[in-house]
C-alpha cells in the first residue's frame, strides 16, 4: 500500500512537472510569436512611413538690383523704377548690376519685365554716340546723323524721343513748254525757269538722340541728350549755352538714301514738332508759286 501511494505521488509530481512545463513552452511560444509580430510591424511601419526630412542647410544671397515694373526697349531707367533683392548666389549671372546708382539713367536694349534681375549687357549707355544709341534701333531700321540748321534747333527746343516732321525746300530749274510758232519755227530755245518746291520729307520721326555743344564755364563739351560724355558735375546749362549740332534719326535705309540727296542738292530744312501721341499720317500737297497763287487768289502780270 505504502509503494502503491509512493508511485502514485511520483506520478502525480511527474504530470504536475510536465504540465507546467506545457505552461512555460506555451507561454515562450507566445512571446516568440509577439516578438515576431512586432518586429513585422516596426518593418512595415518604416517602409509606409514618410523619411524624414533632413535640416535644411541655410542659403548664401547676395543683393542685385531688379526691376520694380514692366519696361520697354528704349527706356532710360529711373531710380523708381528699380529696387535691390536678396538673390540666392546660384541664381545670380555673372554680370548682374549691383548697384543702382551704376543703372540709372542707362537705357534698355531689351524688354524686361517686373522683378527681372538687370544686367549689364542689356542696357546702353546713352552717351556713347558711336555705339550704344544703335542698340535701341530695330534691325530693319539705321541710325542717320541729320544736321541740325533750322530755327528750332537754334532755339534749343526739340529733345530726345520728340515725334518730328522734316520739311524740305529745294530750287529746280524748269525748262517751259514752248507755245510761240516763231520760236518754234527759229528753233529758239526758252530759258529754264527756276522754281521752289516745298514738301514733308519725312513724318513722324523719332529723335534717337541730340549731339549737342555745351558751354560750361567757358569749356565746348560735346554731349548727347544734354549728357557730359566725361560725367562730370555741372550747373544745369541755359539754352543760350546748348549749341545743337546733329539729330541721331532712326529710319529705314530708302529714308535715309531720300534725306542724304536732299541735302546734297541744297535742300532747305525747317524741324516741326509734333504731339508725343501723335503719329499719323497727314496727306500733305506739296508747295510751289502756282498753288500759292491758287490758295490765295493771287493777280498775276500778264
Amino acid at each position: 500500500l505504502g509503494a502503491k501511494r509512493t508511485i502514485a505521488s511520483v506520478i502525480a509530481i511527474n504530470c504536475t512537472a510536465i504540465f507546467i512545463a506545457g505552461i512555460l513552452i506555451a507561454f515562450a511560444g507566445l512571446i516568440v510569436a509577439g516578438a515576431g509580430v512586432f518586429a513585422v510591424y516596426q518593418i512595415l511601419t518604416a517602409s509606409i512611413a514618410p523619411a524624414s526630412v533632413p535640416t535644411p542647410v541655410a542659403q548664401i544671397t547676395e543683393q542685385v538690383v531688379i526691376t520694380t515694373r514692366d519696361i520697354s526697349i528704349g527706356e532710360v531707367l529711373q531710380a523708381d523704377d528699380l529696387t535691390i533683392a536678396d538673390v540666392p548666389v546660384e541664381l545670380i549671372p555673372r554680370d548682374a548690376e549691383r548697384n543702382i546708382q551704376e543703372v540709372e539713367g542707362k537705357i534698355t536694349k531689351i524688354q524686361m519685365v517686373s522683378g527681372e534681375i538687370v544686367l549689364k549687357h542689356h542696357l546702353a549707355n546713352p552717351t556713347n554716340v558711336s555705339h550704344d544709341v544703335a542698340f535701341i534701333i530695330s534691325d530693319d531700321l539705321v541710325l542717320m546723323a541729320f544736321p541740325a540748321q533750322d530755327l528750332m534747333s537754334d532755339l534749343n527746343v526739340l529733345q530726345r524721343g520728340d515725334l518730328v516732321d522734316i520739311l524740305v525746300s529745294i530750287e529746280e530749274k524748269i525748262t517751259p513748254v514752248e507755245s510761240d510758232p516763231e520760236k518754234l519755227i527759229t528753233g529758239e530755245e526758252t530759258p529754264p525757269e527756276t522754281k521752289w518746291f516745298t514738301f514733308d520729307a519725312m513724318q513722324a520721326i523719332e529723335i534717337s538722340a541730340i549731339i549737342a555743344d555745351i558751354k560750361y564755364q567757358e569749356e565746348d563739351r560735346t554731349t548727347v541728350s544734354g549728357t557730359d560724355i566725361n560725367q562730370e558735375i555741372q550747373p544745369t546749362p541755359q539754352p543760350s549755352d546748348v549749341n545743337v549740332k546733329a539729330y541721331l534719326l532712326a529710319v529705314t535705309p530708302q529714308d535715309a538714301l531720300v534725306l542724304k540727296n536732299l541735302i546734297d542738292i541744297g535742300g532747305k530744312f525747317d524741324i516741326v514738332l509734333r504731339a508725343p501721341t501723335n503719329i499719323q499720317f497727314f496727306d500733305l500737297d506739296p508747295v510751289t508759286l502756282e498753288y500759292l497763287v491758287d490758295k490765295y487768289e493771287l493777280e498775276t502780270t500778264p
